[in-house]
């Protein structure tokens, strides 16, 4: 079990613990990154749109393996091709592809973890579509939110899990993948082409699959940054909901500050997490919520399949937590991915330090610690720049557990939305934990 207290011999932790390694990679999610290809994405080459069978969405896949290319630490990019048969002619003869970039296991390559975005788009719900979908040449179709933004995060996933520097040495295989022809088209019957043609090529007994995560509109929401979790109930529900559940955990442990549903989550087979739960692969979607649906946390999409699914509409702090969350769930995963076995923390004299609660909070939140034997304590929250900002408790205290509220209005000055680190330091120990404060 990999645990959310961390500990540390000063405010700027050894980068060599593997939840620090994890805390350094979540800083570096570019929002200027994940904006460039929204962008480029939605331009299309100059055409705004990607349709399938249109030279936008042509354009977008020439792009994507561009981009995975420049990674030298990936271990291949490849483009897999696949027909529509149910397309009519010529279209039917016409290949597509998925853009494959690979990133192999290095004790159990066999393992292996999907994580998926569908590179093309659609403007069916846009008043000026034709009928049957006549001009689906022409249309503009961007699909900044849907599906740039999914499309943008395992980019940037990539580019930070193949950099040298954060020494992500996972043990199993993990694949990221740019699924085509996810959308239904005016000219081919059903949709999930992509992802059906490689979630049965990828289900073979060579291999294992551990799960997949579809990311599918995850920038769209004007007051909250808010992720719905949706499993395919028909097939592996259990084991979805399982996968699920991992990535609520990482959400809390390494304070993500997404709000999320809940076990055992919605239901719901609008995306390419639908390809794998047929053919027995555990598997969930990672979305804003049901475009066309509204609830405590979000607001119907107006903007979803129409030609004004542009990046303006695009929340890109939602899409850069949506990317974190991804992240810090592979990087944590059964504790495989940072190369650690997971192992408990503990301190000397049995010193634990709980997660805030509320996290996210605003504007106060309560800490919780416990002592094995009475110590003089401090309890100090710092910026992630070093900078102490607040001093909750400095003198001494009986053991037992205690807790002490901090109020982010009461210290004086005005603190940013962001991540901030408590610290409780004792004569013997000093642990830490981080908290995310949101306005």
């Amino acid at each position: 079990m990999i645990l959310a207290i961390v500990v540390f011999t000063n405010v700027n932790a050894n980068a060599q613990n593997p939840e620090e390694r994890i805390y350094n990679m979540l800083d570096e999610v570019s929002t200027e990154k994940l904006s460039e290809h929204i962008k480029k994405l939605a331009d299309a080459g100059g055409t705004r749109s990607r349709i399938t069978f249109t030279r936008g969405v042509d354009s977008a896949a020439v792009y994507i393996k561009k981009v995975f290319d420049s990674f030298s630490g990936l271990t291949s990019v490849e483009l897999d091709t696949f027909y529509i048969a149910t397309a009519t002619s010529p279209y039917n003869n016409q290949p597509q592809v998925n853009v494959v970039a690979t990133i192999e296991g290095s004790t159990n390559p066999e393992k292996i973890f999907v994580i998926g975005a569908h590179l093309d788009a659609t403007a069916n719900n846009d008043s000026n579509w034709g009928k049957n979908g006549a001009n689906w040449k022409s249309i503009e179709a961007p699909g900044a939110d849907d599906n740039a933004t999914g499309i943008a995060s395992i980019l940037e996933l990539a580019r930070l899990m193949s950099d040298e520097q954060f020494n992500f040495a996972n043990d199993f295989t993990i694949k990221l993948v740019a699924f085509g022809a996810e959308e239904y088209g005016a000219n081919y019957k059903y949709n999930h082409h992509g992802s059906t043609h490689f979630a049965n090529q990828i289900k073979t007994a060579e291999n294992e699959i551990i799960g997949m995560v579809s990311m599918d509109m995850i920038g769209f929401n004007d007051f909250n940054d808010y992720a719905s979790i949706v499993k395919d109930e028909k097939y592996v529900g259990n084991e979805s909901v399982t996968l699920g559940e991992k990535f609520v955990k990482a959400n809390k442990d390494f304070s993500i500050g997404l709000i999320t549903n809940k076990a055992p989550f919605e239901t719901g087979t609008y995306s390419d997490h639908q390809s794998f739960s047929d053919v027995g692969i555990p598997a969930i979607l990672l979305i804003e919520n049901a475009p066309w649906k509204s609830n405590d946390y979000y607001n119907k999409n107006p903007y979803y399949h129409t030609t004004e699914d542009v990046f303006e509409t695009i929340n890109i702090e939602l899409v850069k937590r949506i990317t974190q969350l991804n992240l810090a769930t592979l990087a944590s995963y059964n504790g495989t991915a940072t190369g650690v076995e997971s192992e408990d923390v503990s301190t000397p004299d049995q010193l634990s330090l709980s997660q805030n609660y509320p996290n996210p909070f605003n504007p106060s939140t309560v800490i919780k610690y416990h002592l094995q034997e009475s110590s003089h304590v401090t309890l100090k929250v710092f910026n992630m720049l070093g900078k102490e900002v607040s001093v909750l408790i400095d003198g001494n205290k009986a053991s037992g557990s205690h807790e002490v509220v901090f109020d982010a209005n009461s210290i004086g000055e005005e603190l940013a939305s962001g991540i901030y680190l408590y610290q409780l330091r004792t004569d013997r120990s000093v642990i830490s934990n981080k908290m995310t404060l949101i306005k």
